[in-house]
């Protein structure tokens, strides 16, 4: 009896033993697999975020001399899938009588066709237009008789306009900002014939406008940019009147409550730049530097707060009031005006083809 005891007993501590042992072949096994599928995870993650290469890239002309007269202050958007250019003034600064009322589009930012040179909301520059709900739209800006406006229109087609009548709206101006945010319009700064201001309107339909704030904590400007980008709206540079350009950059998720990102960027401060999205980056080009000079650098960030410059030299002149767009996975920069006042018409695009 005893020695059957004794078998089991050792039979019992073998299994013991051995279930022991499989126990943990089995969990360093388990260990080594979940290793596996985190550097897996890590590596797919690494693969699947792109880091933009600038050595990829280069600008290129499209044309030196578009069909359409030299200016700047004008708006340029990409609707329907063709470029539409809308207005400015042309001549030589400071001559800023010769406001334009045309219409201009093209498919590959070379040849331009005419839609009108007398489009029925009139001469007008320092406006602003956007794409919403399928239409093209256009904001303010200063008449032929150098008045400020708040008349919004729109389009379905880019060639026949409707005045939209509008309550509550913000005042006259020029040198604001429009962009689409959460699927509503959103109007910021300017100049009014007070001076320049800092509030923030929003509408869900164009008609009618609502006050986010009649004070952001960004100080008053106009020729600022504006633009959207993970998921906040970004503000970018500007100027008080008579001061040198800001350069500043804040963001916000309802147009009320703003956060400073910086208040001195690496870049040069300015106005009448640009601001784009483009290849997951923020991109600001051109501007003025607020006492007669213009920029032709152009600078790029994946935060908003640290940039890097666009190393390879913008063959493009230094110039404000400059029109840029995203399109066919280029950024195009159109017209503006030189620091020697000259006002111009040539189209350049960064590409990597």
């Amino acid at each position: 009896m005893k020695k059957y005891l004794i078998v089991i007993c050792v039979v019992l501590v073998v299994g013991v033993v051995v279930f022991t042992i499989l126990l943990d072949e089995s969990e360093e096994e388990t260990s080594v697999n979940n290793e596996k599928e985190e550097m897996s995870v890590d590596n797919k993650v690494e693969d699947e975020i792109e880091v933009f290469n600038q050595e990829d890239w280069h600008w290129e002309s499209a044309t030196l001399s578009a069909q359409w007269v030299k200016r700047d202050a004008h708006t340029v958007n990409i609707f329907k899938d063709k470029f539409w250019l809308i207005g400015g003034v042309g001549g030589i600064a400071p001559d800023y009588g010769q406001n334009k009322s045309d219409i201009w589009v093209s498919e590959d930012g070379k040849d331009w066709s005419l839609v009108t040179d007398e489009a029925p909301f009139g001469k007008e520059r320092a406006h602003d237009a956007i794409v919403f709900q399928d239409k093209l739209w256009i904001f303010g800006g200063v008449n032929a008789n150098q008045g400020y406006r708040n008349d919004i229109w729109n389009s379905e087609d880019g060639i026949n306009w409707e005045k939209v009548e509008t309550e509550n709206v913000w005042t006259p101006r020029k040198g604001h900002s429009v962009t689409v945010y959460n699927n509503k319009v959103w109007m910021l700064g300017g100049v009014d014939i007070y001076g320049a201001v800092n509030d923030v309107w929003f509408s869900e339909d164009g008609k009618d406008w609502q006050v986010a704030t009649l004070k952001a904590p960004w100080t008053p400007r106009y020729d600022l940019t504006v633009n959207v980008f993970d998921d906040k709206i970004w503000l970018i540079g500007g100027v008080t009147p008579g001061l040198m350009g800001e350069k500043d950059v804040w963001t916000t998720e309802n147009g009320k409550d703003w956060q400073l990102v910086t208040d001195d960027a690496v870049w040069p401060g300015r106005h009448g730049h640009c601001l784009t999205v483009f290849q997951d980056n923020l991109w600001i080009l051109g501007g003025w530097n607020g006492n007669g000079k213009g920029y032709n650098d152009v600078w790029f960030s994946d935060n908003g707060k640290d940039w890097q410059e666009f190393e390879k030299a913008s063959p493009w002149k230094g110039r404000e009031d400059v029109e840029c767009v995203v399109f066919d996975d280029r950024i195009w920069v159109i017209g503006g005006m030189l620091t020697s006042g000259a006002r111009t018409n040539d189209v350049w695009y960064l590409t990597n083809y």
